[in-house]
């Protein structure tokens, strides 16, 4: 993925939300630092906050009260995610946003999911570990060839048998379920109407496919 730690869309970002944090109207007063972690998926973005006071201790934002504007937090992040994205190599699927009052801020961006547990150990509702099908949907969005797929995402779709949206170098494409679409610099053209594929006119591409899934 592109790293765009330095570019004026992400400096200039990361200043809308330290402002939003520690301005005049701002919501974390007294505050060092505030932390929002994202998760992004093709359907939903699942997250949580938080602020460290003096001492170092550390309090979750208040859902409503305690939080960035959509258009400054997500909207943003959203588009540094299409920003992000490489061909074939893919983007990133964590952003954990980082703003301070006194010091630019920083964004760390994680090929992983960094979801919250409750107190029990068990996850947050709604905030499950994504199964085949949602990743399904973010490799159909942001494609990667199967070399640029981790071994963790692998043994999902493996586990659950499903055959994962790949991207396909040679016709700078997406290709799945037997459907090939255009993919741009910032992702799958999801307004361009995709091709049929026929598997018996390439199957060099499938034989491989089948050989990264089951480990042949």
């Amino acid at each position: 993925m592109r790293d765009l730690r330095a570019d004026p869309f992400v400096v200039e970002g990361l200043e809308r939300l330290s402002r939003e944090a520690f301005g005049p109207a701002g919501f974390a007063h007294g505050a060092q630092e505030v932390v929002q972690v994202l998760v992004h998926r093709g359907s939903s973005t699942l997250g949580h906050g938080y602020a460290r006071t003096g001492g170092g201790i550390v309090r979750d934002l208040v859902d409503g009260t305690e939080e960035f504007s959509y258009e400054a937090l997500i909207v943003w992040l959203d588009e540094y995610r299409s920003r992000a994205y490489e061909p074939g190599t893919g983007t990133w699927t964590t952003a954990e946003v980082h703003v301070y009052p006194d010091r630019p801020g920083m964004v760390e961006v994680f090929d992983e999911e960094h979801l919250k547990e409750v107190d029990d150990g068990r996850w947050h509702p709604g905030a499950e570990p994504a199964d085949a099908s949602i990743w399904a949907q973010q490799l159909l969005a942001y494609p990667r060839t199967a070399d640029c797929i981790p071994d963790w995402m692998w043994a999902i779709f493996t586990a659950e048998g499903v055959d994962p949206p790949l991207y396909n170098p040679e016709f700078g494409a997406v290709d799945w379920n037997n459907r090939r679409r255009p993919v741009a610099r910032w992702g799958t053209d999801t307004g361009a109407r995709p091709a049929v594929i026929d598997p018996a006119l390439e199957p060099g591409f499938f034989q491989g496919i089948g050989r990264k899934l089951f480990r042949a």
